[in-house]
């Protein structure tokens, strides 16, 4: 289809106001992004956790996935992926920190917000110091911080294609990832947020710490449409879930139906549509551990 009749019709990708990169079209951002997010309150049954243990929410701070025309993509986390679980950990007593590879700041698609979701929005705002003032996960890593006593007992992989940059080739990812592995801690991931499992490979260091996993993520197949409706700018260089079934798991889903899965302490969800039930999902399993 002529580039002139995709802008006619909506679906050719939108050149970012304040950068190089492009954003999903028209249409892209009408089928792909909510102006409300599921996010629905729960009580817990009145439960509440009152002590100091936290929730890791990994990062990228890279804004730009490049497609293999070489145009950019402008991306980063997925707001709602990112926020809504996080909502309901909260919602049940439990803080949270950013971390990027780094220190510099988390990246969040801003056009992927849910402009009408005063919920969301309110969370953004309250919080946006951390993910603009992040812990450098490069810093943990070498204080030796990653250990039995970290108040860490959760680490979160939110979605958006920028969780496939920078974090599947970092070996401090790798690090964290078999740290909560070895260490039984839970593990939480949407969408693209999977891509960072593959840091554990990027130093040989034996077997994926989650090989015969399964688990929920965005199919390769929808990723590999989307530049059809303009929501990518081009065809990616690279599919997560190929990728991740290559080193030993198992992607239990083909569409975005907001399907969920745990296996063991691992939980996860293929899209935005799961981040309501993930978020309630993984807070139901830490209240009943700690609280």
């Amino acid at each position: 289809m002529g580039s002139w009749i995709k802008r006619i019709f909506g679906m050719a990708p939108s050149a970012e106001k304040d950068g190089q990169g492009f954003i999903p079209s028209p249409l892209g951002l009408f089928l792909g992004v909510d102006s409300k997010s599921g996010y629905k309150p729960a009580n817990f049954n009145g439960r509440k956790y009152s002590g100091d243990k936290k929730i890791l929410v990994l990062c990228t701070e890279e804004r730009y996935l490049e497609m293999t025309s070489g145009v950019l993509f402008s991306t980063g986390q997925n707001v709602q992926e990112t926020t809504v679980p996080l909502m309901h950990l909260v919602d049940a007593g439990f803080d949270f920190d950013v971390v990027t590879p780094t220190g510099k700041p988390a990246i969040l698609e801003q056009w992927s917000i849910p402009k009408k979701d005063k919920a969301v929005l309110g969370f953004l705002k309250d919080n946006q110091a951390k993910f603009d003032f992040p812990l450098s996960l490069a810093d943990l890593v070498a204080r030796g911080e990653l250990n039995e006593s970290s108040p860490y007992v959760a680490l979160f992989l939110p979605g958006g294609h920028g969780a496939m940059v920078g974090l599947p080739d970092d070996e401090n990812v790798g690090t964290l990832i078999r740290w909560v592995s070895d260490s039984d801690r839970y593990l939480v991931a949407v969408c693209h947020g999977p891509a960072a499992l593959l840091a554990t490979t990027s130093n040989g260091d034996g077997p994926h710490p989650y090989k015969g996993y399964e688990l929920c993520a965005f199919p390769d197949s929808l990723d590999k449409q989307s530049p059809s409706i303009g929501y990518l700018p081009g065809q990616l260089p690279w599919f997560q879930c190929e990728k991740l079934e290559q080193q030993g798991m198992r992607i239990i889903n083909e569409k975005v139906t907001g399907a969920t899965h745990i296996d063991r302490k691992l939980y996860s969800g293929d899209s935005p549509k799961a981040c309501d039930q993930l978020g309630k999902m993984i807070s139901e399993a830490l209240l009943k551990d700690f609280a």
